[in-house]
């Protein structure tokens, strides 16, 4: 009992110093215990420095930085004539609402858009859906079973719509991610050229497959 009067008020005293005055106002410079980074050695944006000879503080990207975040619009905002895509091409519907049956026109296909398309799927697909999309990545072996994108039947499961795919679909889901949310979108990561190339390419996964598939695995 000796110890419990003034172990109380301890307790009392603390309670009220950390709660009883918060939301006070007071002219007094506070009192920081953790200052929480509220002041920091750095600049602010649309300020001088004169560290770089441009005098900017705002400094562009390194090139070949990994974007973080969503940079699509970054060539307009520095451009003295910027292009703005269709809604068909950023959305992958018509303007009913339909989905595109095919890579809209606005896309130029080509070899460097087949190139683009499996670079990017290799960055960012391949480890779950594997090399050829058969859904055998890397996380497989660790009790996730990805789709097999290869084979273009599978559509109705993946997407949860009819079969087959169109390649609005494949669009939305490269952007959106799943319904299950398993997929997460890349929509944050890739800009539309880049993913309607992901889209082209995965094309040619199912054409591949398909072709081996009905040659009995054999190279013509």
């Amino acid at each position: 009992m000796r110890y419990f009067i003034p172990t109380f008020i301890i307790i009392v005293v603390s309670i009220v110093s950390i709660l009883g005055y918060r939301g006070s106002l007071s002219k007094n410079t506070p009192i920081e215990v953790f200052p929480d980074m509220d002041r920091q050695a750095k600049y602010k944006s649309q300020t001088k420095n004169t560290f770089f000879t441009d005098g900017k503080a705002d400094r562009l990207p390194i090139r070949g930085t990994a974007i973080r975040g969503n940079l699509i619009t970054q060539d307009n905002v520095f451009s003295t004539k910027p292009s703005f895509q269709s809604e068909v091409v950023k959305t992958g519907k018509l303007e009913n609402g339909d989905w595109v049956q095919k890579i809209p026109d606005e896309i130029n296909i080509d070899l460097a858009l087949m190139r683009l398309g499996k670079e990017k799927y290799d960055i960012h697909c391949a480890i779950c859906h594997g090399k050829y999309g058969s859904g055998k990545g890397v996380i497989s072996y660790f009790g996730v079973a990805p789709r097999n994108l290869s084979d273009s039947s599978q559509s109705g499961t993946y997407l949860e719509s009819a079969s087959p795919w169109s390649d609005g679909q494949i669009y939305n889901a490269i952007s959106m991610g799943s319904a299950s949310g398993i997929m997460l979108g890349l929509k944050d990561k890739l800009t539309p050229q880049e993913r309607w190339a992901i889209v082209l390419y995965l094309r040619s996964l199912q054409s591949f497959v398909s072709e081996a598939t009905n040659n009995g695995g054999k190279k013509s």
